[in-house]
């Protein structure tokens, strides 16, 4: 899908396009980085004529998030079990997180 850079639903058009495209990947990791490079070409493109950073950091967040093998955050595959935790440790983490984000 060809997206005109000059007009005004640029930015879902945009969307629309990395929607599409991920519905319609058929699993060739290679077309995907050529696709998400040329995306990324098109993004700064457009950040340089507009400044409009925030449309820019959400869309390259969307074909990350999409695109890319990687977790969430480097703690999502992390941790132990809160099964596995004792009662009174339970306690101990829960007391200390209440101490630091709840107000006094």
């Amino acid at each position: 899908m060809k997206i005109n850079n000059n007009s005004d639903t640029f930015e879902s058009d945009f969307y629309l396009k990395i929607i599409d495209f991920f519905q319609n990947e058929e699993g060739d990791r290679e077309k995907t980085e050529i696709w998400k490079n040329r995306s990324m070409i098109e993004l700064m493109k457009y950040l340089k004529r507009t400044r409009n950073r925030t449309f820019v950091m959400n869309a390259i967040i969307l074909i990350l998030s999409l695109f890319e093998d990687i977790p969430p955050d480097i703690y999502n595959n992390r941790g132990v079990n809160i099964n596995r935790i004792s009662g009174k440790d339970k306690r101990f983490f829960i007391d200390g997180l209440k101490e630091e984000f709840l107000p006094n």
